[in-house]
């Protein structure tokens, strides 16, 4: 399973990463005229809009290993499912198919993992704290890449439009790293010191208008780790209420 010991260390120092840059370039000059002014005000939105889609990945994550109503996760992409990766500086990352069907609710968690050719199954029940444990493992291990891919492109995000997913009305972001301007690429640099291994990111994420919640999203990512590794991963998801 792809997921670290400090998984949600590196989520709140991506968030931190991701203030300290929004911070570090809103405070790059000050306005001198009524015009910068009306700049100054509009990145301030910008980056309120921006944080929105972060909050959103990271409260997702929360209600999914600490749920107070009951929905249904399915994901999919095409992730690095070496799992002696990094921690053996010998292996490199592998590609392949991986898949999660997870029925969440505040009584327990019933999930199908699916990982290149190893299928898991799962089930958790309130009160049994190894089998809650187990899930969540699975639960943020497909999600750490998906929250850190946002945490990047929170910086480029642009101010979102209204969509409906389904039946709930949602907040819809749109991100693509390459084509940050200086300023943006300013604050890029800032996460990057954090999230090292993700070269470039592009995607789409719907928020839900009513929680703040994630509710949906299609990201393309691009890793280059330390030894010259390179390599591209896709996620996929939707949030469905029960």
């Amino acid at each position: 399973m792809k997921i670290s010991a400090n998984i949600f260390g590196k989520l709140c120092m991506a968030s931190a990463g991701l203030a300290l840059a929004m911070a570090l370039v809103g405070c790059g000059s000050k306005p001198a005229s009524v015009e910068n002014a009306a700049k100054s005000r509009a990145s301030a939105s910008h980056m309120t809009d921006s944080s929105g889609m972060s909050n959103g990945a990271n409260k997702l994550l929360e209600a999914m290993t600490k749920p107070t109503q009951s929905f249904h996760l399915s994901f999919k992409g095409e992730q690095n499912i070496n799992d002696k990766y990094p921690m053996d500086k010998t292996q490199a990352p592998k590609l392949g198919p991986v898949t999660l069907e997870a029925d969440i609710s505040p009584d327990g968690n019933d999930i199908v993992e699916t990982r290149g050719q190893t299928k898991t199954e799962s089930k958790a029940k309130k009160g049994d704290e190894l089998s809650m444990a187990m899930a969540n493992l699975s639960l943020v291990g497909v999600m750490t890449d998906v929250n850190l891919n946002i945490a990047l492109g929170s910086s480029v995000a642009t101010s979102p439009s209204s969509d409906l997913v389904g039946t709930t009305m949602a907040d819809k972001y749109t991100y693509d790293t390459t084509q940050a301007n200086p300023t943006q690429k300013m604050a890029l640099d800032v996460v990057r010191t954090m999230l090292t291994s993700i070269k470039d990111s592009e995607g789409t994420v719907w928020i839900a208008k009513d929680s703040g919640r994630m509710i949906k999203f299609n990201i393309d990512s691009e890793y280059e780790d330390k030894t010259g590794h390179t390599w591209k991963e896709h996620y996929e998801g939707e949030v469905t209420p029960k």
